[in-house]
């Protein structure tokens, strides 16, 4: 018999009002009482423990969009990079939500396979069939659990709901496909990590950078100057398949003091920063 699968409760699901959420975060980083004060502002007669603590940031962080705890909250670099698309057109944010979702999707959810070789499924169908497959305190809340993130998978447009049934649309599918492959961000990366690696201040860091922060800087720049789609999950791949040790430079990976976030795996270690070396080559000046 296969094992149950969890998934999270995803409250706050609306991408219109998510990428709202993010611009405060974006805005006001660490700054706990303006991100307080300004999405409250979005939700009118509120509390802050139904909203704030209650609704938007377990839904960021369940999205993995923000990082960080208490006082200490800023966007992860798949959040910054929803926003980075923003700057360019609705499309684009779009498209970049897409990814994150679908990346989401097949890794935790499963939902889309499931439509992945019909036409249409009726939807009160698939959430009786989903609700044998997910674990849950009651059939209740696993159908909100359920609705929610088809509530998502329809916003980002990835699927159709139309008249009772849900349609997957294949061609923006394959598109999205295509922006979470790494054969085409293989070659440039090494050369984009090492750039961006060098952009942190020296004399702030002592050479040793947050891996999270070069995942922002390295997807910020691959965005921005090949217009491709580098989320965190394809930085870690991309960098993992990195020699770490070469006559031209040493990569090291520091390990975290504590239970952290967003850890950058490697051969079943866990690590929090990066730091690298690099080698002049003999004969060059």
């Amino acid at each position: 018999m296969n094992k149950k699968r969890k998934i999270p409760l995803i409250k706050e699901n609306r991408i219109e009002r998510l990428t709202e959420v993010l611009r405060i975060f974006n805005k006001f980083p660490y700054d706990r009482e303006k991100q307080k004060e300004f999405i409250l502002k979005l939700y009118p007669n509120k509390s802050e423990k139904s909203v704030f603590r209650g609704m938007v940031i377990p839904s960021l962080r369940y999205l993995g969009l923000i990082i960080g705890y208490e006082t200490f909250i800023r966007l992860s670099a798949n959040g910054s990079i929803i926003l980075e698309g923003e700057k360019k057109s609705g499309k684009e944010k779009l498209r970049i939500w897409r990814a994150i979702i679908l990346e989401l999707d097949s890794n935790k959810f499963g939902f889309l396979k499931k439509l992945k070789d019909k036409k249409s499924t009726n939807k009160k169908v698939l959430v009786e069939n989903l609700l044998q497959t997910i674990e849950g305190p009651a059939q209740k809340q696993i159908s909100e659990r359920i609705n929610r993130w088809l509530r998502i998978l329809t916003d980002s447009k990835l699927v159709i709901y139309e008249e009772k049934d849900l349609i997957l649309d294949k061609i923006k599918l394959g598109l999205t496909e295509e922006d979470l492959s790494v054969k085409n961000k293989k070659n440039a990366f090494k050369s984009t990590l090492f750039e961006e690696y060098k952009t942190f201040p020296y004399k702030e860091t002592a050479g040793i950078v947050d891996i999270a922060d070069l995942r922002e800087s390295v997807g910020k720049k691959y965005y921005n100057e090949f217009g491709k789609v580098l989320t965190e999950v394809q930085f870690d791949v991309l960098l993992r398949n990195t020699p770490l040790i070469t006559d031209e430079y040493t990569i090291s990976l520091g390990h975290t003091m504590g239970a952290e976030e967003k850890l950058f795996n490697y051969k079943g270690e866990y690590y929090r920063t990066i730091s690298i070396t690099f080698f002049e080559r003999e004969g060059r000046k």
